[in-house]
């Protein structure tokens, strides 16, 4: 029997490459026998969030409007895979409060690159004051701070970015390794994760003096007899 269901939160700018990433993933899950939902607010989701615009009070009502169906997802036991710009942190955080199976994925990218992949020149016109209500220009797009994955994609190939996402989902402990070998053709998990100390013998962490070998601390001086 398959674990509980769960959301993966694909966010980021425009162009950053979450629909690319979030279809790959979805289609992945579903080969290897998971129910899944592909949820792109620029993919068939549109219909969600119909009549929708740039403000942010819209941008909120998107994230509760796919969330809403996500959530569903997840309490029947599929995957959920939503990849929305999603700009405003606090209303992110609530869906991740409401959702608790959740992972958040940061897809980051330089301007740079953004501009580089925006055919509609969508950027370049808020850059010159030409377009407004463009999240990371002339309005802010919060980035997550606790994602439990982040991606550089102005760096980092599409296949390395999917194995990371997976390997995410691993260390939140919402898939296993056997799960993630199929996956990822095989692969296995790295173990821990980044950024801890690794432990040596006894559990301490390595570099550290144990008490046996500590210089002992010098003893009470004795009182001159006068």
């Amino acid at each position: 029997m398959q674990a509980t269901g769960f959301v993966i939160w694909l966010t980021g700018m425009k162009r950053s490459g979450k629909s690319t990433l979030a279809k790959i993933v979805a289609n992945r899950l579903a080969a290897s026998g998971r129910a899944v939902e592909l949820l792109d607010e620029d993919g068939e989701a549109k219909v969600l969030i119909d009549g929708l615009g740039d403000g942010r009070e819209d941008h909120a009502r998107i994230v509760k409007r796919l969330g809403f169906t996500a959530k569903a997802v997840a309490r029947s036991g599929g995957v959920a895979v939503c990849a929305a710009l999603s700009p405003w942190r606090d209303v992110r955080d609530q869906l991740r409060k409401e959702a608790r199976r959740f992972a958040e994925v940061f897809v980051d990218c330089s301007m740079e690159k953004l501009m580089e992949r925006d055919a509609d020149g969508t950027y370049k016109r808020a850059l010159a004051g030409e377009a407004k209500n463009v999240p990371g220009v002339d309005v802010p797009y919060e980035p997550p701070q606790h994602a439990e994955i982040t991606l550089r994609t102005d760096q980092e190939a599409v296949e390395p970015c999917v194995v990371k996402i997976f390997q995410g989902l691993v260390d939140a402990k919402l898939i296993g390794p056997t799960e993630f070998g199929r996956l990822t053709g095989g692969q296995r998990p790295r173990r821990g994760k980044p950024g801890k100390p690794a432990k040596g013998k006894g559990g301490r962490a390595a570099g550290k003096k144990s008490k046996a070998g500590a210089k002992p601390k010098p003893g009470p001086k004795a009182k001159k007899r006068k």
